[in-house]
């Protein structure tokens, strides 16, 4: 039987991108893991899965396979969901990376940038396959790596639904319409575009999610404060899978005008309820939200909140027609989809080994 290590670390931060990513892989392929192969997730410590067969076990990490990864059992694959993993296997097993995204080259200073390229650059050496989530991803580590002979498998994400999950409304919400987006509040994120925007919907909050208690959050928030918006944009802090299904399938439109993403999973979040994204035309965006997004042209306010505003009124007029061909474009990136392309990889990385 093909034994199969899969790097669950990211879980620890459960409502981070990696961590959504981590958990949806681990839950697709448990439920359709083939016969010949058995499956270990390697999972911090206090955490625990609850979605798990005979086929399926878990295993801890520790100080030890940290920093001895001599000691880590022998696996035939094993997967690390992303490029910076603190875990590396025994040398005797295939190594898969999957590198999410170079959005370091924007966030970083210099010192910082070549320090993550060298290490990027170590593990891809290492690597026996890397893939990533994007055509853009792919393209930024073919111009900024030394791939060697090393090809690149564009496998996309997947994304989940919101099929089955419980929508839970939070309690700062009110009747007014609302503009949503959500991140980890960085730089990248470009959030304080959105703000002057709200003098031009007057009838409307805006809603931030995500972890805001970072350098670029207190920025946020004076930003708030200056322009007397305290009571219109509401920082909600993290917010669970139900909360955030919610204010997805709720909003009046994403607003997402991320400067670095190598994916972006809010952009079909948010497609699969149906609702208008208006997006940045940065990296990989406009890969993702395709022909039935709106994009910015540039962040000027009075541009910004025209497209909104036409937009929106294109979408409401179009009734229904929109929602569906939106709920229809989302379903291409599916975890059926996303696992079925990796499971095909094992077997091809396993069947090339023993030839």
């Amino acid at each position: 039987m093909k034994k199969i290590l899969i790097d669950l670390y990211k879980i620890k931060e459960l409502y981070s991108g990696l961590g959504q990513f981590s958990i949806n892989f681990a839950k697709e392929l448990a439920s359709r893991l083939p016969e010949e192969f058995s499956v270990n997730f390697l999972i911090p410590v206090k955490n625990e899965i609850p979605f798990w067969n005979n086929k399926v076990k878990t295993t801890s990490t520790s100080f030890l396979k940290r920093y001895f990864p001599s000691l880590n059992k022998k696996y035939t694959i094993w997967h690390s969901l992303h490029q910076f993993p603190s875990f590396l296997p025994n040398k005797n097993s295939i190594w898969i990376l999957t590198i999410h995204d170079l959005n370091f080259l924007i966030e970083k200073n210099e010192g910082k940038k070549a320090k993550y390229l060298k290490r990027l650059q170590k593990n891809i050496d290492r690597a026996d396959c890397i893939t990533t989530i994007s055509n853009f991803s792919k393209k930024e580590i073919e111009n900024n790596m030394d791939l060697g002979q090393k090809e690149i498998r564009v496998i996309y994400n997947g994304v989940s639904s919101g099929k089955g999950i419980k929508k839970t409304k939070p309690s700062f919400i009110d009747k007014k319409k609302y503009f949503f987006t959500i991140g980890v509040f960085n730089k990248k994120k470009n959030f304080e575009v959105l703000l002057p925007l709200m003098k031009y919907f007057t009838d409307h909050l805006l809603v931030i999610a995500g972890n805001n208690e970072t350098p670029y959050g207190e920025e946020i928030k004076k930003e708030i404060k200056r322009l007397n918006l305290e009571d219109r944009v509401i920082l909600t802090g993290k917010v669970n899978n139900s909360t955030k299904q919610w204010l997805l399938a709720n909003c009046e439109a994403l607003l997402f005008p991320s400067l670095a993403e190598g994916f972006g999973l809010p952009v079909i979040e948010a497609m699969y309820e149906g609702k208008p994204v208006f997006l940045s035309k940065h990296t990989s965006l406009p890969e993702i939200g395709g022909s039935l997004a709106f994009y910015f042209n540039n962040f000027n306010e009075q541009h910004m909140s025209d497209l909104i505003h036409s937009k929106l009124e294109d979408v409401n007029a179009s009734g229904e027609n929109f929602k569906t061909k939106s709920k229809e474009y989302a379903k291409q990136f599916n975890w059926k989809n996303c696992v079925n392309q990796y499971i095909d990889l094992y077997r091809e990385l396993e069947n090339n080994k023993t030839l």
